[in-house]
Formats: C-alpha cells, structure tokens, sequence
C-alpha cells in the first residue's frame, strides 16, 4: 500500500528515494493575484506596467525641460540687443493697438469718453484680461449709463386710433323697418337714427 501524505492541504503521494527515508513532494501554494482567476489578470498586469513605464517616462521629461535652458547660450552680444529692441517694439504695437480699440470704444459709447479714468481703473483692477468691449458694457451696466430712459406711454398696439362709424346705413335702415318695425321707432325717438 502507498504512503500519502497530506502537505498544505494537498494530498501528496510519498516516493521512496536513495536513502531510509522517502522523499516528500511539497509545492509552495502562493496566494492568487488579484483577478487571477478571470481574463482581467492581463489587464491588471498590463495597466500596471502602463503607470510604470509613464511614471518612468514623465520623470525623464522633466529632467529633460530641466536641463533646457529657456536662453539659448550661443547668442551673442548683438542678438541680445535686438532682442530687446523687439520685446520693447512688441510692447509698443500692444499699446498702440489697445488705444485704437479704445478710441473705438469710445465712439461707440461717447458717455464712455467722459467717465475714461474710472473706466480704465475699473478695467485694470476688476477685469484685466477681459474682452475690452465686454467690459465697457459691463461698465456701463454698473454705472447705469447704458440704459435710455423711456419718455411718455407706450404706443397702443390694438388697431387703428379712429372709432368705427357707429350709425347704420340706408340699407340697414330699412332692412330694420321692414323686419323689426317696434325697434325701428325706438331708435327713431332715441334718436339713433338719422332720416
């Protein structure tokens, strides 16, 4: 009869071996990964690796603009001075321009013209880097000054201004006479009716 032994829960057949005493087959049981037992143990694995390997690349990438200088070393004394030149000429035409789309401004809204240092203090400390046109409206608005004050009624919308005719004509008349003689002579003494 076989010996069996019972190692980690397994039954295991026991093998005689060289010596007295018989050799023992014990495997190590190791705990299941995480979805080990599905398809989705690829893809755990393979998302793992992904975050390592992108950990590992954006590590190098900021090294690497670390490294970079934004100055370019090899410029010379004269590349320097027109460099300047142009960042200053830049800043000019920035300026320039902004003035145009102010003068603009104010010949679309001419209140705007005599209410020009609040507007400008408005537009540099509450909204800098806003659209210039929306930010005149918006000043307006605050201020009130964009609204035109309605003056008098409003038109009437129901029609024309002129009454209809409300007496009754030839024909009318004598439809009634011939059809409704009592109502007739009423309205004769009334006076409704004009022969």
């Amino acid at each position: 009869m076989e010996n069996i032994e019972v190692v980690n829960g397994q039954p295991t057949p026991v093998l005689p071996s060289n010596g007295n005493q018989p050799a023992v087959i014990t495997e190590e049981i190791t705990p299941p990964a995480p979805g080990s037992k599905t398809e989705s143990e690829l893809l755990l694995k393979s998302l793992q690796e992904e975050r390592e390997k992108r950990r590992i690349l954006e590590e190098e990438n900021l090294q690497l603009k670390a490294s970079i200088s934004p100055e370019p070393e090899f410029e010379s004394d004269e590349g320097k001075l027109l460099k300047k030149q142009i960042s200053s000429l830049e800043d000019k035409v920035i300026a320039i321009e902004e003035e145009k789309n102010v003068e603009k401004l104010f010949n679309q809204y001419p209140i705007l013209r005599e209410s020009a240092d609040k507007f400008k203090e408005f537009r540099q400390s509450e909204h800098p880097k806003a659209k210039l046109e929306s930010v005149a409206k918006l000043f307006l608005a605050e201020n009130g000054l964009l609204e035109t004050p309605r003056k008098g009624l409003e038109t009437p919308t129901g029609g024309s201004r002129t009454p209809s005719n409300s007496s009754m004509t030839i024909e009318e008349i004598t439809n009634l006479r011939k059809n409704d003689y009592r109502k007739y002579v009423q309205m004769l003494k009334n006076g409704l009716i004009k022969v």
